[in-house]
């Protein structure tokens, strides 16, 4: 029988890893381009190449941690029911949700914290956020899920997204400062946070108080 080369051997220990955080044994790997989403319960991470270059390693790393701590944290049904129907108002929502599941995973596991820290600087060396100029070109949604990031893990934003996240920043502290102080009494409970959530976006003006959700998940 052939032996598996290096590569494959990192795919398959990965695979396992994911098995083991996401308490889920059908947790799979492949490789994909970079930026390439995760779906299902399959992560699609970057290929270091048959070197191993220690930084696609890590957000290899990251990718799989980030599907596997999804798997364990986030409740599918939940999301939807919570989530807003504006689209920009929708994607805010997300980063947070993604920032959450995250933060749980890097609060408690100082390897899963390093791993996500390579895959955030990678998500936004391909975000606008980086090119922007002025205030509206900043994709709000990477804005709030980075400072909420911070706020529940203590990590600050990546270099390349300072910046842009400072044209923002003053804006967003002063309306939704005191619910992005809230998010960290919530991390465990999703649906708490995802009420946090809808108040941040109220007062960023995304959503009204008078938009309803969907209702909650039916049983």
């Amino acid at each position: 029988m052939p032996q598996a080369n290096p590569l494959d051997h990192f795919r398959r220990a990965l695979a396992g890893a994911g098995r083991a955080t996401a308490r889920n044994a059908e947790v799979e790997v492949v490789f994909a381009s970079p930026g390439a989403a995760a779906s299902g319960k399959t992560a699609r991470v970057p290929s270091p190449g048959d070197s191993l270059q220690p930084r696609l390693v890590a957000e290899a790393r990251g990718a799989a941690d980030s599907l596997a701590l999804r798997l364990r944290h986030h409740d599918s049904r939940l999301h939807p029911a919570r989530a807003p129907r504006d689209p920009e108002a929708r994607a805010v929502f997300d980063a947070l949700e993604f920032a959450r599941v995250e933060a749980l995973g890097a609060r408690t596991m100082a390897g899963v914290r390093d791993n996500l820290s390579e895959l955030t600087e990678a998500r936004v060396r391909g975000d606008a956020i980086v090119r922007a100029r002025n205030a509206e070109e900043v994709p709000l949604a990477t804005a709030v899920g980075l400072l909420a990031r911070e706020r529940l893990t203590g990590e600050a934003p990546p270099k390349a997204a300072l910046a842009g996240l400072k044209l923002v920043s003053s804006w967003i502290e002063e309306r939704g400062g005191a619910e992005l102080d809230s998010l960290a009494l919530t991390l465990d409970d999703q649906d708490a946070f995802a009420r946090v959530a809808r108040q941040l976006l109220e007062d960023l003006e995304l959503v009204t108080a008078l938009e309803q959700s969907d209702g909650p998940p039916q049983e």
